[in-house]
């Protein structure tokens, strides 16, 4: 029963993000494999929700583990064979990963930005971060309220949202303190930038 649950949230998880990205929702994470690079041997998806940049590092013998605070995700990836932690960011043990990755959930950490960073920077030296910068659920009537919805991972309602000018400049004032490169590969409807040490 509970299998059947896991999956049926899935595939409801995967059809309404694919009309919020108009069929594009697959294209979003192929743009961030495409960064990883031949040397890439192990990731790990922050928050990561769906298993598609698993899928992709298992295709490429890439050891791939994910961290979601979310049940249903975490025991849909470890029924696939994936590793996956169940847990919030700052009370789980991360691994150490050649690359790091968050995918469309930065804005839940807007104002523990600077201990998130922190924290990734000590397991990896390469962060890659894809975040959406137009968003649906900052719009009114029926379908805003459904966006929000959907974007509540589990842990309550988070209406705060990053746009193309508040990201950088968020980002730009850890980047003075921590003193990481960074650089924006694309702006399309998520911002995708790398954050290297």
């Amino acid at each position: 029963m509970e299998r059947s649950l896991v999956y049926s949230h899935i595939a409801i998880y995967r059809l309404v993000m694919n009309l919020l990205y108009a069929g594009g929702y697959k294209a979003r994470f192929r743009d961030v494999v495409d960064l990883f690079g031949p040397d890439v041997r192990s990731v790990c998806d922050l928050c990561f929700g769906d298993t598609l940049i698993a899928e992709s590092c298992r295709s490429q013998d890439i050891e791939w583990t994910g961290v979601d605070v979310n049940g249903y995700f975490c025991r849909r990836a470890s029924r696939q064979g994936f590793r996956a932690i169940e847990g919030e960011i700052f009370s789980v043990e991360l691994p150490k990963a050649d690359v790091y990755l968050m995918a469309g959930s930065l804005y839940h950490f807007h104002d523990r930005l600077g201990p998130l960073l922190d924290r990734i920077l000590e397991r990896t030296d390469r962060f890659l971060l894809s975040e959406p910068i137009r968003n649906m659920s900052s719009s009114g009537g029926l379908l805003g309220r459904f966006a929000k919805s959907l974007a509540d991972p589990g842990t309550g309602d988070a209406p705060f949202r990053y746009c193309e000018s508040s990201l950088p400049e968020a980002l730009r004032v850890e980047q003075e303190r921590m003193g990481f490169q960074m650089r924006i590969v694309s702006t399309k409807r998520d911002m995708l930038l790398e954050i290297t040490r």
